[in-house]
């Protein structure tokens, strides 16, 4: 049984196809005159589904030439071509070419975050604390002060006046916290933000990456697409950058990228527009 490579025809020897761990070695003869034109045909680290046409031979690897060998006799020559199902080829970062790189796919996952009740931006204190007034034992409270409706911090100091979730203990025997006012929302004590990831995921048929696709993590930069979200830079935080073989055939570069509505801290994060 023969098969054509390069316009020449070939014949598989005994054990052509053999197999060991993630490497196929398959064994080929075809007259002399014939071999450097086969043997040329292959690339290095290229991947091979199967190599002939008419009757192919299935190698599913990438062609390792500095493992295969070409070989004369007196009437033939022997070619032993070894295919590798584990890309051997080094990292190139810088040197790819669009031709080898797929458009990215974006996707988008919006998660949840939990916060203080106190970090809401219209946060008023009334909503989760009870205002209290010290005031003599048995005696009667003011009328509730004007700043109550407005104040944002429960920790303010307010002369004779205490928010709290629970009564206070009193300072002294001659006194008393009586409460004055209740809490409008009483047990709301955090909320829920949204948190927007969005994940860029750029596909390579070879092993040579463009230098640009990779994004420092820890620096702000917003995505190529951000859906409904703003494009400021500030409001992204690259989260994670990772290179992984995605299949015999690819090589994928993965970068996400987290929002916050109201920016990050530009002093801490260094902004990568």
């Amino acid at each position: 049984m023969s098969t054509t490579i390069n316009g020449k025809t070939v014949y598989p020897t005994v054990g052509s196809s053999s197999r060991s761990g993630t490497r196929r070695t398959v064994r080929l003869m075809c007259a002399k005159s014939d071999a450097a034109s086969v043997y040329e045909w292959f690339v290095n680290e290229r991947y091979y589904s199967s190599i002939g046409s008419g009757t192919p031979i299935q190698t599913n690897g990438y062609f390792d030439l500095n493992a295969s060998s070409l070989t004369y006799s007196e009437g033939f020559a022997t070619l032993s071509l070894v295919f590798d199902s584990q890309n051997v080829q080094g990292l190139s970062i810088g040197s790819g070419a669009t031709a080898d790189r797929y458009d990215p796919v974006y996707s988008l996952s919006t998660m949840t975050e939990e916060r203080p009740i106190e970090q809401h931006p219209d946060f008023k204190c009334s909503w989760a604390y009870n205002l209290y007034e010290l005031v003599e034992l048995d005696g009667t409270p003011s009328a509730v002060p004007a700043w109550a409706a407005t104040d944002t911090n429960p920790a303010a100091i307010h002369p004779g006046y205490l928010w709290s979730r629970t009564p206070p203990s009193s300072p002294d025997p001659q006194h008393e916290y009586i409460q004055v006012q209740a809490a409008t929302d009483f047990g709301m004590d955090s909320y829920l933000i949204p948190r927007p990831v969005v994940t860029s995921t750029i596909y390579y048929r070879t092993r040579q990456i463009l230098s640009s696709d990779i994004q420092y993590v820890g620096q702000l930069k917003a995505p190529p697409e951000t859906y409904i979200y703003p494009a400021t830079a500030s409001c992204w935080l690259v989260t994670s950058c990772d290179i992984q073989e995605a299949s015999d055939t690819l090589l994928s570069v993965t970068t996400t990228y987290q929002f916050c509505a109201e920016g990050y801290k530009t002093k801490v994060y260094p902004v990568n527009a």
